[in-house]
């Protein structure tokens, strides 16, 4: 494990994701100098696809620790739900919560939940980002990234648009 204290609080559909391509160990080598970790919320979000019989969140349990809000951070979620305008999860807004108190990055599909968490001052990653980051750290090379997308987009239904952007100079 990581020796570092900067954690990637990686939401429930980016691991997701990554966990139905059978591919969460590209993220640990993408951050590898960093702690990547769900959060409570976000694991009972996963529990919910154990219990309709996925088995994917397995894989994301064995890799991905859980870490626990402090009291201060489980005020400031409650904050943040009682005033939430925009619709996010309570994994989500747990996740920002915490990041916002210890300076973690938030990884997220979801644009508003990365927007929500920017205007806080959090550093986020996106899907986007970080296949471009897998293409530019030559972790992959732009046929194998073109590989993930694919696999993304047929076992996780899930349309990534502009692809072309990831490969951009």
């Amino acid at each position: 494990m990581p020796s570092l204290d900067k954690y990637v609080i990686i939401d429930t559909d980016m691991a997701s994701v990554f966990a139905k391509i059978e591919r969460l160990e590209l993220l640990k080598l993408l951050f590898s100098k960093y702690r990547i970790v769900i959060t409570p919320r976000i694991h009972d979000e996963l529990m919910v696809s154990l219990q309709f019989g996925y088995s994917f969140p397995n894989e994301i349990f064995k890799h991905f620790e859980v870490i626990y809000p402090t009291s201060e951070e489980g005020k400031d979620f409650q904050d943040l739900m009682s005033q939430m305008i925009t619709p996010l999860g309570k994994g989500e807004l747990e996740a920002i919560s915490i990041c916002k108190s210890r300076g973690c990055i938030f990884s997220s599909l979801d644009q508003i939940a990365l927007r929500f968490a920017e205007d806080f001052g959090i550093e986020t990653v996106g899907l986007h980002s970080i296949l471009r980051a897998f293409w530019k750290s030559q972790l992959l090379s732009k046929t194998e990234v073109e590989a993930v997308i694919r696999d993304i987009e047929v076992k996780d239904n899930t349309k990534i648009k502009d692809k072309n952007a990831i490969f951009r100079d």
